[in-house]
Parts: C-alpha cells; sequence; structure tokens
C-alpha cells in the first residue's frame, strides 16, 4: 500500500518500521516465516552493526506472540560473548581481542576470544551476508593471525631456531572469532 506521505505533529520517536507480509500471488510456494531463523539473522544484523535497534514481532498466533528486542552496543564484541554464553564455554582471556582498520573505501572489524575446548569457530561477514564459504577475508585472518603467533614465539624464545613453526590448527584450536568487512 502506497500513500503520500502525512504530518502526524512533534515526537521523540525516530528510525524506520518495517512491516512485511507476503503477496500469496508473488510468492507462490509457502509463505510460511520460521521465527527462530528469522530472530537469528536480524540477531546477527545487529550484532554487525553496533547500536542498531531492532524489535521482532510475530502476531500470527495470539494466544502465542513471541517478539524480542535486540541491540547490541558492544557489536561484534558482543557476538563473540554471546556465542560463549550460549555453548556455555568457559574462557581463557577475560577481553574479547577487538581491532578495526578503514580506508576510504573499506572496513574491517575482528573480534577473538579463545575458550577451554579444541574447536574453533570463526564467523566470516561481508557487507553484513554470512560468507559461510569464507572467502579472502577469512584467509586473510588465519594466515595473519598464524603469523603473527610465529613471530612472537621466535621474538621471545619461546620457539628455538630448529624448531617448527606452529600450524594455523594449533594456533586457531579453542577460538572464537567473528570477521567482518565493508567493501564498496
Amino acid at each position: 500500500q502506497v500513500t503520500e506521505l502525512e504530518y502526524l505533529g512533534e515526537t521523540d520517536k525516530h528510525g524506520t518500521t518495517v512491516t512485511f507480509k507476503p503477496d500469496t500471488q508473488i510468492f507462490e510456494e509457502t509463505t510460511v516465516f520460521d521465527y527462530d531463523t528469522l530472530l537469528t539473522r536480524l540477531r546477527e544484523q545487529a550484532f554487525l552493526n553496533a547500536g542498531l535497534f531492532i524489535h521482532i514481532s510475530d502476531l500470527r498466533d495470539p494466544e502465542n506472540i513471541q517478539e524480542e528486542s535486540l541491540c547490541y552496543e558492544g557489536g561484534i564484541k558482543s557476538f563473540v560473548e554471546h556465542i560463549h554464553k550460549k555453548k556455555a564455554q568457559e574462557v581463557l582471556h577475560d577481553e574479547v581481542i577487538y581491532l578495526s582498520a578503514e580506508n576510504s573505501d573499506s572496513t574491517a572489524e575482528v573480534a577473538m576470544q579463545y575458550n577451554d575446548s579444541y574447536n574453533e569457530l570463526i564467523l566470516t561477514f561481508a557487507n553484513n551476508i554470512h560468507t559461510g564459504e569464507g572467502g579472502t577475508h577469512e584467509t586473510g585472518f588465519k594466515s595473519g593471525l598464524t603469523r603473527v603467533f610465529n613471530e612472537y614465539a621466535r621474538k621471545t624464545g619461546i620457539l628455538k631456531e630448529a624448531d617448527k613453526n606452529l600450524s594455523g590448527e594449533d594456533v586457531r584450536e579453542g577460538l572464537t572469532a567473528i570477521v567482518s568487512v565493508k567493501l564498496q
């Protein structure tokens, strides 16, 4: 439905409200949405855009209304903390390590923290889209992390001249990391 812009008066509210109901003539297949799938995707967006406020409501069943408000001032740092809390993992250092850089047409953010598990979890995003297949941003992160660990180990004498370098798998064991790049 399209209408002319209508002035309603002064308000202290701001932002954009999006209400969506699929047109069954366009979406001929099923038009039933899974609340948990949408919540997961919108939660990712709230983490990837620090301070963005998102409220999701599912009003399809008046007896079972589901809704949640999402806003993470800590951005991807909060994302790492959320993952550890959800998986009930013990972290090995209190603070999430956070790095960011930008140039004229791109930004990159990394948040990471080690936990007591043997598993690595690296989630990567390009322009807020999850890149489950990886990409150059994930490859660069992994190789850069391994290189920094090996350089530090050599410089401080943890690794001697005759010792082999640490492998990428060794360096990433127990690591949870979020890598987000935004490009033109």
